[in-house]
């Protein structure tokens, strides 16, 4: 009987929060070499700018795992419905609450907090539903709130991407990458080095 290789010995937890890092290092290097006067421009008038895009992300990241989770949140209301999910156009294309160095710094900080607390979290409650589930909202486990936010995050990566190559300054670092963890790293360690030498630039 011919044994059959075990080529990988996660488990359920650790890939779930690994597809979880992907996505955001998709995030993240959608961003890579952005300028300052692209985050707002929209490429049809029906069409949410980037600005708008990555805070949305954020927002329900922070929903997610800051609240629902944690029963803590790093943006404010006015944050929040701003970046909300349905918000009217006419909200969404006014100036944002923010600057978008602000959004990034904070949404460093959130990451940081929810990787955490999820790698502390044990097994058994991954399949259960978040601590501070609220009276009306979607009922699902940590896996399936994993699997949605994983899936909007990538869902608006690709959107980034394609405005980005619209407006002429399309992505350096390629399209969909970070699968191993080696590369994963990689990308997020150029793309900090990128944040932190040009950040000042989008006060």
């Amino acid at each position: 009987m011919v044994e059959t290789e075990i080529l990988d010995q996660r488990d359920e937890k650790e890939i779930a929060i690994d597809i979880l890092k992907i996505a955001e290092a998709n995030l993240f290097v959608s961003l890579y070499g952005i300028k300052m006067e692209d985050l707002t421009k929209q490429i049809s008038e029906d069409s949410n700018h980037i600005f708008w895009i990555f805070g949305h992300c954020a927002n329900h990241l922070d929903y997610v795992f800051g609240e629902l989770c944690q029963g803590k949140k790093r943006f404010n209301d006015e944050i929040h419905q701003y970046f909300a999910y349905g918000v009217a156009k006419d909200i969404a294309h006014q100036k944002p609450p923010h600057s978008f160095k602000t959004l990034i710094e904070t949404y460093l900080e959130l990451s940081e907090s929810v990787m955490s607390y999820l790698e502390k979290l044990p097994l058994e409650k991954f399949r259960e539903k978040p601590e501070n589930q609220k009276e009306g909202d979607r009922i699902e486990s940590i896996f399936s709130a994993i699997q949605r936010v994983t899936l909007h995050f990538m869902g608006h990566m690709g959107q980034i991407t394609m405005i980005r190559r619209k407006i002429g300054n399309p992505v350096p670092l390629g399209f969909v990458a970070g699968m191993a963890k080696e590369s994963r790293e990689m990308l997020k360690t150029n793309w900090k080095k990128w944040w932190e030498e040009n950040k000042e630039e989008f006060i």
